[in-house]
């Protein structure tokens, strides 16, 4: 596999029109934690042989602090593998919360990327729980790295062969990395991709990009351009998304938060290998 840059047969490629919410969407009446063998079954699938997530949907947070609430995440990320502790990457890496009144009521868009998280490196699996939505915005965006691929090899296929190269990643000393964009593990195409976090590592390393890798990331980018390759799914308060962070990148729309900062937008990360 190591000189073929061919994509292998998992995962496949989606496109959001063809997906069904049948195919990631789990609803869960009654229960606080998924402990039906149907619904496990079901998340169990859709990260293996599915489009590469599914979001959980009806979990009671009623008398839940948000801290709570991050421990519900790990509990459920459990179930298809084996929790990394909370702040392991950063302090309170565990709770995606605005709490500076300084950064104003709106935040930027998000750009589609994979999580890098702590040693020993970046996350199989990646859970996002809805405590609280922001009142406006705040989308969650999905696609698929094999989708990019293939969109690459389509258009621009002689950048696809530097993808495959080492990359440095983020410049902080527990964070940092050096590793491909693209790689063959297992028979599985997997993706890690931050364009941000990509640049701030060459910097750190006083390596700069060069010509080559330039344009294969602006080649990534141009497919992240297109509006109709993601999924677009708005999280409501006891959504729980879970996703392999080996197959899929997310991002998220711009949003305006509530000014009571006991009423602002609020998710839990979790991480699994």
């Amino acid at each position: 596999m190591e000189g073929d840059i061919g994509r292998p047969q998992l995962p496949t490629a989606w496109h959001p029109a063809a997906l069904r919410p049948a195919d990631w969407l789990i609803r869960l009446p009654t229960d606080r934690v998924p402990s039906a063998a149907a619904d496990v079954s079901r998340l169990l699938a859709a990260l293996r042989d599915g489009p590469g997530f599914a979001v959980l949907r009806g979990l009671r947070l009623d008398g839940l602090s948000d801290q709570a609430c991050a421990e519900l995440g790990q509990e459920i990320i459990s179930l298809a593998g084996t929790p990394r502790p909370h702040e392991s990457a950063a302090p309170k890496d565990h709770l995606l919360a605005r709490t500076a009144p300084a950064q104003g009521p709106s935040e930027a868009a998000l750009a589609p990327h994979t999580d890098r998280a702590g040693p020993p490196g970046p996350p199989r699996l990646l859970a996002l729980l809805c405590v609280r939505p922001a009142p406006t915005g705040g989308t969650s965006l999905l696609i698929g790295g094999a989708t990019v691929h293939d969109r690459i090899a389509a258009a621009h296929p002689g950048e696809l062969p530097t993808l495959y190269g080492d990359f440095h990643f983020g410049a902080e000393r527990d964070l940092a990395r050096t590793g491909p964009v693209f790689a063959h593990r297992d028979d599985r195409l997997t993706v890690h991709y931050n364009r941000h976090q990509i640049e701030r590592g060459h910097h750190a390393a006083g390596l700069p990009l060069s010509a080559a890798q330039t344009r294969a990331l602006d080649a990534f980018d141009a497919v992240l351009a297109d509006p109709d390759l993601f999924l677009r799914v708005p999280l409501h308060r006891g959504d729980l998304l879970l996703l392999d962070n080996t197959a899929v990148l997310h991002g998220r729309t711009a949003f305006t938060d509530h000014p009571d900062p006991l009423l602002r937008r609020c998710l839990t990360r979790s991480w699994a290998d």
